[in-house]
């Protein structure tokens, strides 16, 4: 029977982004997650390229509440801090907030920090983007020695980015980075648009998919469990079989979810109960 445990559904928050942190987590806690996954994001976190909120007051914030940070994504989708970003000023500052994150999830005792290859423009020869992917990827990777964390780039979806949008670019991009510190996160909602299937991405990753945005879909939509296509019960089997036991991030972002997110939480949660082990 499919099976996952309780602390792998890690919550995110991008659908509290009208609630302050402490609403987030007293309901985050209250739906009965174990684990997060922070975003480096407004109105709950804030970061930039030269510094970061105090990581250990976030810390104990979560782990008073029965829970904790399991991964730290900073914000990489809005062209302000990309991986992509043209060179000059824009990259170096984007490589620099990445940095920061890096420190700032060693210090909330997260060993996973996600990130995406968005940033290049659309109209640059893709040789010249997916050269910077490798590079921004390869200079990251010694932060993230030093600070005994893993990167897990996730693919996105075209309207995204004209790069890294499929599990087989994924898979050259991790070979020519051939770092221990950066490894693959499977996105369900790209992967679907994609039109691939996580039986793909295991046969084809395996080991080296570390972190899962595991949602519900249409395959667009980051939904709650339920309101999508996707076979939930089908899906954990393929993770299972497998050995899969990384967090399972539940990034809910579709408009719907923002006046109510902790309703969103709760009937997500129950979703995966008939399914859990402890």
């Amino acid at each position: 029977m499919a099976h996952v445990k309780r602390e792998q559904l890690a919550a995110i928050g991008i659908h509290y982004v009208y609630f302050p942190l402490d609403y987030m987590l007293d309901h985050q806690a209250k739906a009965g997650y174990k684990t997060i996954e922070l975003l480096g994001m407004a109105p709950h976190y804030l970061m930039d390229e030269a510094g970061y909120q105090d990581p250990a007051e976030i810390r104990r914030k979560v782990e008073g509440r029965g829970m904790k940070i399991g991964c730290f994504t900073p914000e990489c989708a809005v062209y302000y801090y990309t991986m992509c970003a043209p060179e000059g000023g824009f990259h170096d500052r984007s490589m620099e907030y990445f940095k920061r994150g890096i420190e700032a999830a060693s210090k909330m005792g997260a060993e996973k920090l996600l990130t995406n290859c968005i940033g290049a423009p659309f109209d640059e020869e893709y040789g010249r983007s997916y050269d910077r992917a490798v590079r921004s990827l390869s200079l990251l990777s010694k932060t993230a020695a030093d600070y005994d964390v893993t990167i897990a780039v996730e693919t996105v979806r075209p309207e995204e980015s004209r790069l890294c949008t499929t599990m087989p670019e994924l898979v050259r991009i991790l070979k020519d980075v051939s770092s221990p510190q950066v490894k693959a996160g499977l996105d369900t909602v790209a992967m679907g648009v994609a039109g691939e299937t996580p039986r793909q991405w295991f046969q084809s990753l395996g080991g080296e998919i570390v972190h899962c945005h595991f949602i519900d879909g249409r395959p667009y939509g980051h939904l709650v469990w339920g309101d999508g296509l996707y076979p939930l019960e089908s899906y954990l089997d393929v993770l299972n079989e497998f050995g899969y036991e990384g967090l399972l991030g539940q990034e809910i972002t579709d408009g719907r979810y923002f006046d109510d997110p902790a309703e969103a939480d709760l009937r997500n949660f129950k979703a995966f109960e008939p399914y859990f082990t402890d």
